[in-house]
């Protein structure tokens, strides 16, 4: 990856403006320390970078007033690319700015080195550059690279260091099975001292289990160059196998060998390597040079052609891969002709340790090891393989990765994260992403528990891509499945939503480009019915606007949940039901205004503006006060009001579906949070804020509703919502019964509300029996 070329300028121009920059900007050298000897240590980094070590150089010119360093003269781009091929430091630097600078333009600068001290024994290696535009324009800005490269202090302690002096790899120009000496010794330790594999006796899955297809690679008497596709049976002694987690490819690369109902028997009979694609030829090497002798690769054991089939084993893929010795992954690979192995720079591997001088007057002396923190980000999570969706469920369920990345082997198990470069640990700084799976127990109650690990799955699921996109139930049910197992008490499972903590799961927001799927998928209040990124917002306890922890109480209770499945549960759905009792407040839909403060840069009009239907027996009215909106927001405002400042509250609509023309809305609030306060014995009396969904009416049966978008009503709403609540007269028709016991103010608010005392203020309200579909 590379950034865009860029026209390059003369060389006498490229000196001339380097002179005028540095003139103008670069201190004077009474501040540099060349009284320091360079160290012996940093002779394997170019000049440049030694002097950042070594304090030979001079001062850089601050971005901003509490930032100091020191020089690090590569004038443009072109000269670093070429610095990089043999300092260790400027490798990085280079690697990172690739990445960065992938959907940007290209830029001709000079880069320095600028401290940044973030911990106790860390520090940082930022660089910034200065854009050159032409002669005429001399300096045009200078700009803050964001990437940085960490430098870490060794001790004896460290790991990193430890890891350093272990023997390292010596690569060739392209990785392989054989010459990776790792992999063995990461599975070694894995096996004997890790009890990541003893994770799958918690999934309740028989532990005799096979995939019903294997390919056996292992066939010697018929030549290396064979495989074969075989019926596993129910052997005693199942045998270790391997699986493959691969992008298909789409458009120019399709996959190009499947098993069908037509070719299964030659398959058994024989596969030459020949006909496979060149992931699938890498992956049987890699299987035979780990002396395991059947691989599962889903296009190859899964009949393509045949529904019944495919639906059977989609339904197994939790026992598949959780049952897998190792999962491996075509990390850096969008389709199966690219294969896993990659050309690689040595440096990939090489340490970048540096030693420090007494004296530095930035850093205290020492040997420090240098490292992009965002490595493992960059190689694994952005790479193609981690835009699949079915992927995600591949890597939570398998006990042990080996991710084939672009430039170096990746090693992950539930214990353990490791690298080429970091054969004994990565840095923990590395370690950004969501945890696999945990199957262990923790201090969190149940409920915590499984909301907390499904909030982070369907996130991170929802940002990922489909080729159908009628997958999106059954490419998540394996995880469901063991959760289902592991969380008894969540209830049943409906269409990506957990049965006994249904209130919590129901307030997710969809992103702005995500849409509702046309066809119907799952009822409109789960996640599932929507295509694009969600956030899931299902473990309310972890989240707070203040970063305090905050309680919750709701005013919906569920009477039922029917529920027509297709086949399996986890799988898809028919149709599905909510019925809830629930207070529920009618809003009516009047025309947006352009807003005065976005009238220049914006003159459209504002989609829509909601306000409660003015049927309300209101108490006071204030006048109307604009502001901007963004895609699909709309205002929220109350007819009530005896607070001129207090003029609405944003929602969010689904998607960007027209809804100006319904006849009405509705808002039925869901969640009130109220900040934790021990001096109030955890009940503080004042709303955070309260979470509701907007509802509209299908049209096809009485009280019958739809999910159209949320709403979210600050402290300074609470009053006014809560005397529109009381105060209106909701028509028969918008709910199928009237409960006779209303919902008292407690219900709502924290028992010690301080509005509680206001006379106007009602303390009971309307409880209804509506249903969303």
């Amino acid at each position: 990856m590379g950034r865009p070329a860029v026209p390059p300028l003369s060389e006498p121009m490229e000196k001339a403006l380097a002179h005028t920059v540095k003139k103008k900007y670069q201190p004077s050298a009474s501040h540099s320390r060349r009284d320091l000897t360079l160290s012996d240590l940093n002779t394997h980094f170019c000049k440049p970078c030694r002097r950042i070590f070594d304090a030979n150089g001079s001062f850089a010119f601050p971005m901003t007033s509490s930032e100091r360093g020191l020089y690090y003269s590569h004038w443009d781009n072109r000269m670093l690319e070429r610095s990089a091929r043999k300092c260790p430091l400027c490798f990085l630097l280079h690697r990172s700015l690739d990445i960065a600078f992938a959907t940007t333009e290209s830029i001709s600068g000079h880069y320095d080195f600028v401290e940044f001290a973030r911990a106790k024994d860390l520090y940082g290696v930022r660089f910034s550059y200065y854009v050159i535009g032409s002669a005429e324009d001399g300096f045009a800005s200078r700009t803050t690279i964001s990437n940085l490269i960490t430098m870490e202090a060794l001790k004896t302690s460290n790991p990193l260091e430890r890891s350093l002096k272990e023997p390292q790899l010596t690569l060739s120009a392209k990785t392989s099975p054989s010459d990776d000496n790792h992999l063995n010794e990461w599975l070694r330790i894995c096996d004997t001292s890790h009890s990541c594999t003893k994770s799958t006796q918690d999934t309740g899955q028989d532990m005799q289990f096979l995939p019903t297809r294997l390919v056996d690679v292992g066939l010697i008497d018929m030549g290396m160059d064979v495989v074969h596709l075989t019926e596993t049976g129910h052997p005693v002694d199942p045998p270790k196998y391997l699986t493959l987690s691969h992008c298909w490819g789409t458009g120019e690369a399709p996959m190009a060998l499947q098993l069908t109902r037509q070719n299964i028997a030659a398959l058994k009979r024989r596969i030459s390597m020949n006909e496979l694609p060149r992931t699938f030829k890498d992956m049987v090497l890699v299987a035979r040079s780990l002396k395991i002798h059947y691989v599962w690769i889903d296009s190859l054991c899964i009949i393509q052609d045949d529904k019944e089939d495919w639906a059977k084993e989609a339904a197994k893929m939790w026992q598949i891969y959780s049952n897998a010795y190792i999962n491996i992954a075509a990390t850096s690979s969008s389709n199966s002709t690219q294969g896993l192995f990659r050309e690689k720079n040595t440096l990939t591997t090489t340490p970048c340790v540096a030693n420090v001088q007494e004296g530095h007057p930035l850093m205290p002396a020492g040997k420090y090891h240098c490292y992009d923190d965002a490595e493992w980000i960059n190689q694994i999570s952005m790479a193609p393989l981690n835009k699949r969706a079915w992927v995600h469920q591949e890597w939570l369920l398998s006990d042990r990765v080996i991710h084939f990345a672009g430039d170096q082997v990746f090693w992950e198990c539930r214990e353990t994260k490791a690298s080429e470069r970091f054969p004994k640990g990565i840095p923990s700084r590395y370690d950004t992403e969501v945890s696999k799976l945990s199957l262990e127990s923790t201090n969190e109650t149940p409920k915590q528990r499984i909301l907390g690990t499904w909030s982070s799955i369907v996130g991170e699921y929802s940002t990922r891509g489909l080729s159908h996109l009628s997958d999106k139930l059954i490419a998540v049910s394996a995880i469901a499945r063991i959760l289902s197992h592991k969380h008894p008490d969540a209830g049943t499972y409906v269409a990506g939503i957990w049965g006994s903590y249904i209130i919590d799961q129901l307030s997710w927001s969809a992103s702005a480009s995500a849409h509702r799927t046309p066809e119907y998928r799952a009822p409109s209040w789960s996640w599932a019915s929507m295509d694009g990124t969600i956030e899931p917002n299902f473990n309310w306890r972890h989240i707070s606007s203040r970063s305090r922890p905050r309680k919750y109480r709701s005013p919906v209770s569920v009477l039922n949940i029917r529920t027509t499945f297709r086949d399996d549960p986890f799988d898809s759905v028919k149709a599905s039901t909510l019925t809830v009792e629930t207070p529920l407040l009618r809003v009516a839909i009047v025309p947006g205004k352009a807003s005065s403060s976005n009238e220049t840069s914006n003159p459209e009009p504002l989609p829509i503006c909601i306000v409660v239907d003015p049927k309300a027996k209101t108490l006071a009215h204030s006048g109307e006060r604009e502001i901007p909106f963004t895609d699909r927001e709309f205002l929220l405002r109350f007819h009530t009001c005896r607070f001129q400042e207090a003029f609405g509250t944003r929602g969010r609509l689904d998607d960007d579906r027209d809804i100006s023309e319904s006849p009405e809305l509705y808002f039925m609030p869901l969640l009130t949070f109220n900040l934790v306060d021990r001096r109030y014995g955890d009940e503080p009396p004042v709303v955070d804020e309260i979470i509701g969904l907007m509802l509209e009416p299908t049209g096809t049966e009485k009280g019958q509703f739809r999910r159209c978008g949320t709403c979210r009503l600050d402290d300074s709403m609470v009053t006014l919502f809560l005397c529109d609540l009381g105060n209106q007269d909701l028509e028969e028709a918008a709910y199928r019964e009237r409960k006779p016991d209303a919902i008292g103010l407690d219900d709502i608010v924290p028992p010690n509300w301080f509005g509680k005392e206001l006379d106007f203020v009602p303390k009971r309200f309307d409880r209804f029996v509506i249903s969303i579909v």
